[in-house]
């Protein structure tokens, strides 16, 4: 007996004695006063047991009996098995609801991957998902590909590679229910599209100088003053912190006697609470403490004497006195880049530059993934640091 099915229905009638107890006149009695209807079932747990339901006439057992064990068997909303003939759209409502559990996550991951399942592996009426109406075991390689190309070229490569994530976490959950025997995704080769030409270089880091010559626009111009960029964007120059954490770093997590500073927190927005501090990273190896170089703590020591105090204690408040909202930072950011002629750049440059400069400096893979709070050397490598050309160090090694 498989899980959730249920063995044959016995029907039995029962009277009312003398006494005035039930009492079983048989299966084929014509007339009695209740019918019981009984059956064994093998509950989801996997533990075989009997059931039954009582009826004022024998058609009417069965059938409230049948109710009830489908009743029993299926899940609750949450724990609803995913069968091979499941479309994807239902597979994608559980992981959903557990997506929303886990708090392993941070607020804005999950919203990132709630955002993307909706828009790209369910859809809506008016433009379904391509995927949503197939079954599990009906989504194959080559159609996850297709899928990714055309998100791909509607929506950008990061649209692509957060809807990769979030089918493949959709597909491992069908696994796990043993609604397919692996998870195709997998097996989906790199889907490449063509990009957009904006003039963008993510791979170039700033010279010394240019960073030099960025940071002195940013504290001449008018509109980085009224916007206060002028710090925020030295910090993250000298601490290579994403933009998010520099607008959620707090009084508190800096030891400017020691030069040090705790990263982290980051502004998020809730749903129905609007724009909150999350006072954990981005990720597990988000959370860390970085030293400051000696320029940027008597920045930030003069900054202090200055400082407004706020609710949150952020040390870059937005210039109204509230928290930093990430999305319009970086678009401030973005203009104050292309008014300073650095239109090749991207908020994120900081950190590539954070990375280069110490992998040149012989810094190890480690030490540069706990500067930039990877939890892997691997993404720092892969992902910031150089591929310099073999050193003349290594040659004499070699």
């Amino acid at each position: 007996m498989k899980l959730g099915e249920w063995g044959r229905i016995s029907v039995t009638g029962f009277a009312y004695d003398e006494d005035g107890n039930l009492a079983p006149i048989g299966p084929t009695a014509r007339k009695a006063d209740k019918w019981r209807a009984r059956a064994r079932v093998r509950d989801l747990d996997g533990v075989i047991r009997p059931v039954e339901r009582w009826a004022d006439t024998k058609a009417a057992a069965p059938r409230i009996l049948t109710e009830a064990l489908r009743e029993r068997v299926t899940p609750v909303p949450g724990e609803a098995m995913i069968k091979p003939n499941s479309p994807i759209k239902d597979a994608a409502a559980v992981w959903l609801s557990e997506l929303q559990e886990d708090a392993r996550l941070s607020i804005n991951t999950r919203e990132v991957y709630a955002s993307s399942l909706n828009r790209h592996v369910i859809g809506t009426k008016e433009n379904p998902s391509s995927l949503a109406n197939l079954t599990v075991r009906e989504v194959k390689v080559v159609g996850i590909e297709r899928w990714l190309r055309g998100i791909g070229k509607a929506s950008g490569p990061d649209a692509m590679k957060t809807a990769r994530s979030v089918l493949s976490g959709v597909l491992a959950l069908c696994v796990k229910h043993e609604a397919i025997p692996h998870n195709p995704v997998r097996d989906v080769s790199h889907v490449s599209i063509p990009t957009r030409d904006n003039g963008r270089d993510r791979q170039r880091a700033y010279t010394r100088d240019e960073r030099e010559s960025l940071l002195a626009f940013a504290d001449a111009d008018p509109t980085a003053r009224r916007r206060d960029l002028p710090d925020l964007l030295a910090f993250m120059a000298g601490t290579g912190a994403r933009i998010g954490e520099a607008c959620g770093v707090r009084w508190s997590d800096l030891d400017l006697d020691l030069g040090t500073a705790k990263l982290g927190s980051l502004p998020v927005r809730a749903p129905g609470a609007g724009l909150v501090l999350q006072p954990h990273g981005k990720t597990k190896g988000s959370t860390r403490t970085v030293v400051l170089p000696p320029w940027l703590v008597s920045r930030l020591m003069e900054r202090k004497v200055n400082a407004v105090p706020n609710e949150w204690d952020v040390v870059f408040c937005s210039p109204l006195g509230k928290l930093r909202d990430t999305s319009n930072t970086s678009k401030h950011v973005r203009a104050l880049l292309d008014a300073a002629g650095f239109e090749w750049a991207v908020g994120h440059t900081f950190r590539k530059t954070v990375a280069t400069w110490l992998d040149e400096d012989g810094v190890s893979g480690r030490q540069v993934a706990n500067q930039l709070g990877h939890a892997k050397p691997s993404m720092t490598m892969d992902h910031y640091m150089s591929r310099r050309a073999v050193t003349e160090r290594a040659a004499l090694v070699l």
